[in-house]
């Protein structure tokens, strides 16, 4: 069996390997406070926090003003911690109400936190305002600061990952409707694979690849062919030359096609699907933390599917259906 790749050679020198050092984006986090000692303080509690793979990097404001122009200028901004007295007794209030209204800032969550508690009262606050936590500043110790890291990372990372899915999911409704070529396959494919990853609400690095059985006009089997990759391996949807893989991801899917089976190890999980008519795909992906019984099932229908639709297309623009019935 010829198990050759073949992938396009565009990834930079130091690929092999380093995909798997590569450290996950931090969360972003904004403090906002205008004691330079909140934050010092804050950063220094904080400073070997980690969740779901990810460190943090702190923003700094000390006064509304200062926020609001930092927030116009980034939309990766997870988690505000933000003091209601700075420049005006009701500054951190109004700061509230400028995210979530005039910039439209939904997913950003906003815990408030202030030392004189009598002039924004937790009830008022909390009706009033479209804010996700309030707490008085002395009852915040490292482990209710850390508590409140976790609650509000957890519930921003899933509303990121819901309106992801919403994204992907429009993305493949459309490309759905465009399967007549290889290219829409292709994008389709992507599609779907970019909505797989944030259901499974993971940070991931994956792709996507077949392989078409030989036709009575060709010699020996087909090669192996990106269909989709996430970022990571955009690099590989060119499929003119032969690329060298990082070693991992190329022992995994020569095992995969060696055993012709599944198989997850760790945080990394290989699908292999045949179909009757011969066509092999291959699911790459790695994921920041082990994948469960139920993600893996979600993985292989994925690549059954995709198997699938890509013999469909081929056939039928190649008219070969009837050779590859006739060698079975």
């Amino acid at each position: 069996m010829n198990t050759d790749l073949v992938f396009a050679d565009e990834l930079p020198d130091d690929a092999a390997g380093s995909h798997r050092s590569r450290p996950l984006s931090p969360w972003v986090v904004m403090v906002v406070d205008d004691d330079p000692a909140v934050h010092q303080v804050t950063q220094l509690v904080m400073d070997d926090f980690e969740f779901a793979g990810r460190k943090l990097q702190f923003l700094n404001a000390y006064t509304a003003t200062e926020a609001r122009d930092l927030l116009r200028s980034r939309q990766d901004v997870a988690l505000v911690l933000l003091d209601v007295v700075m420049e005006s007794e009701h500054a951190g209030l109004d700061l509230a109400r400028y995210i979530r209204e005039d910039l439209g800032n939904r997913h950003v969550r906003i815990v408030l936190r202030t030392g004189q508690p009598g002039q924004a009262p937790e009830e008022d606050v909390i009706k009033s305002y479209d804010i996700n936590d309030y707490k008085e500043k002395t009852e915040l110790t490292k482990r209710k600061l850390i508590t409140v890291f976790y609650s509000s990372l957890r519930s921003y990372r899933d509303i990121i990952t819901l309106d992801h899915a919403r994204q992907a999911l429009r993305r493949s409704i459309e490309a759905i409707t465009q399967i007549h070529d290889a290219g829409s396959l292709r994008h389709l494919a992507s599609a779907l694979l970019d909505q797989l990853a944030h259901l499974l609400g993971l940070e991931v690095q994956g792709l996507c690849a077949s392989r078409m059985a030989a036709y009575a006009a060709s010699q020996g089997e087909g090669a192996l062919r990106v269909l989709a990759a996430t970022s990571e391996f955009q690099g590989l949807l060119d499929e003119s030359e032969v690329a060298h893989l990082p070693a991992d991801v190329k022992g995994a899917m020569e095992q995969a096609l060696a055993t012709r089976q599944s198989h997850a190890d760790g945080e990394c999980f290989i699908g292999y699907y045949r179909t009757h008519t011969g066509n092999e795909s291959l699911l790459y992906m790695r994921f920041s933390e082990p994948i469960d019984e139920e993600g893996q099932e979600l993985l292989q229908i994925f690549c059954a599917n995709v198997a699938i639709a890509y013999e469909r297309l081929l056939l039928s623009q190649t008219g070969a259906a009837a050779p590859i019935q006739q060698g079975r």
